[in-house]
């Protein structure tokens, strides 16, 4: 893998574990699965597996008992679908974390959807924290009017986003298009201002949307107060 894009300290390490497994292997580079076991040991994509709840040593059992499925040219098809990711989300380097998005749609991702974890979860975990089966979306207080807020995150594309505000709210894809724009820049975007069942039901439009989609885009609700001036 003479041609790596950049990546970080912590995937480096991992790319070089593999390397060493697939060596000890008779192999001459590294696959997927070599690569999955590493990121076992790896300080970002470990912790996103568990978020989804996987095993890790179950995990390295399943694939370890696998074996090599074949030859294989490398992973720098993977490396390269991971950095463009990252590019798209203004990052400059790859992780583990990236690499572990990407291997979910590989054959050997059969290993992780084994566990119940899927691509989604992942996503979610890493753009919003949410860990799988995590209680989430309660609304503190009893404001009768709440602000639907969409809450930035670096997978969910642009064209989604101004796809869900015409459909969801109904409004012109200019104003579509502003409100992508500010949830990019500020990390946030209103959606307007109302009646809590109203909000409620926006939410859940939204999320079930991007769900579909396998997007993690998110929104939050937020006391208003007050109904939006007439």
């Amino acid at each position: 893998m003479a041609l790596l894009p950049p990546c970080s300290e912590t995937f480096k390490r991992s790319l070089q574990r593999a390397t060493s497994a697939a060596r000890a292997g008779g192999r001459t580079h590294p696959g997927p699965q070599d690569l999955l076991i590493a990121l076992t040991e790896d300080e970002d994509a470990s912790p996103v597996m568990q978020a989804c709840g996987v095993d890790l040593m179950r995990l390295r059992r399943d694939v370890e008992a696998a074996g090599a499925t074949g030859p294989t040219t490398g992973l720098g098809h993977l490396l390269q679908l991971a950095f463009n990711e990252a590019q798209l989300s203004e990052r400059t380097v790859v992780t583990g974390a990236d690499m572990l998005v990407e291997l979910f749609a590989e054959p050997v991702g059969r290993f992780l959807s084994a566990q119940g974890a899927t691509r989604y979860d992942a996503l979610l975990y890493l753009s919003h924290g949410i860990a799988k089966g995590a209680e989430v979306e309660a609304e503190s207080g009893e404001a009768p009017y709440l602000e639907v807020v969409l809450l930035n995150d670096p997978y969910t594309p642009a064209e989604f986003v101004t796809f869900v505000l015409e459909n969801v709210f109904g409004v012109s894809r200019e104003r579509a298009t502003a409100i992508m724009f500010s949830t990019h820049a500020r990390k946030r975007g209103s959606c307007g201002i109302f009646p809590r069942t109203e909000a409620v039901a926006f939410r859940e439009k939204i999320q079930n949307l991007a769900a579909a989609r396998q997007h993690p885009l998110r929104c939050a609700l937020l006391p208003a107060g007050e109904a939006p001036p007439a």
